[in-house]
């Protein structure tokens, strides 16, 4: 791994890229050996402002490091992880891991093979925010939930629908705040507003034990909006995870208490947690595993849509 720590390189230098190198310059632990990205302008800067090697071919990439940061458009993820897990390379792929559940499962099979970590980017699970609701609704009896996820439409042109793009946050979020429940029925409508997949959507997830979510994701809104609400038979709890901060308002007690939240940065939270797990030999927090499993659950709302 070296004196300076895991030799990490990024592929992609896209938006989520180039937050991947700005955290990667300067983490603990880690060293920043390497950017590949078709784009021969993004690379000129980029290796001014980080002083590494730069290639537009991610091939050339992998015999410098040890890990790799795949950042690059949904369609090429499969493609390129095969090729770095085949090398060697532990990897950290941004959601989704793949385009479809049968090629993540094929990913989680070879990485295992070759006994590499292979981590998936959902960012939220490492929001203090969401962490201060888990540990809130423990010993909760849960009577509905509320997940809201909006955003204006992107600058970037997105290749795929809001399902992939956004709402799979908050499926995996979802599948981690209730491992072991079922969902008995998924009812979903979606809207195509400013591209030819969807841009709305709204879907109702109803469970076998009686509770019910209902999970909005919107990519043409006016306002950003992050937000979880859980109503339990004692109190309303609201998680704002783009402020991370927690109020709670108890039945009995009309004013809502404000739970402070450790401030941290999510996606240094995120690199570090990866960076322990290849050097610990152990399993990120975020594995492939759940990527598929959020996955198969978006492909069941893109269902119920059409």
């Amino acid at each position: 791994m070296g004196k300076r720590g895991l030799k990490i390189g990024v592929i992609g230098a896209g938006i989520m890229g180039q937050n991947h190198l700005r955290i990667l310059a300067s983490l603990p632990g880690a060293a920043l050996v390497g950017i590949a990205d078709p784009d021969s302008e993004k690379l000129k800067t980029l290796a001014a402002r980080y002083d590494v090697p730069v290639f537009p071919d991610y091939q050339r990439l992998l015999p410098l490091a040890d890990a790799l940061i795949i950042a690059s458009p949904t369609a090429t993820h499969y493609q390129i992880a095969v090729a770095c897990l085949n090398a060697g390379k532990h990897l950290l792929i941004e959601k989704p891991p793949a385009k479809t559940c049968v090629e993540a499962r094929q990913l989680i099979q070879l990485a295992d093979e070759k006994k590499l970590a292979a981590a998936v980017g959902f960012i939220e699970r490492f929001n203090p925010a969401y962490q201060e609701l888990i540990k809130l609704i423990r010993k909760e009896k849960i009577i509905g939930v509320q997940i809201q996820r909006f955003s204006p439409f992107p600058e970037r042109v997105s290749d795929v629908n809001v399902i992939q793009d956004m709402m799979i946050h908050d499926l995996d979020l979802l599948l981690n705040l209730f491992p072991n429940e079922t969902i008995e029925e998924i009812k979903a409508e979606g809207r195509k507003i400013k591209t030819k997949v969807w841009d709305k959507v709204s879907a109702t997830f109803y469970y076998k034990t009686g509770f019910i979510v209902k999970v909005s994701a919107d990519r043409t809104a006016a306002e950003k909006t992050r937000k979880i609400i859980i109503t339990t038979d004692n109190a309303l709890i609201e998680a704002d995870l783009l402020n991370k901060r927690v109020f709670l308002r108890e039945l009995e007690h009309p004013l809502p208490s404000v739970h402070h939240t450790k401030q941290s940065d999510q996606l240094t939270a995120e690199l570090t947690d990866f960076v322990k797990a290849v050097k610990t030999n152990s399993a990120p927090s975020v594995t492939i595993a759940d990527g598929a499993r959020a996955m198969a659950l978006a492909e069941e709302v893109e269902k119920a849509c059409s």
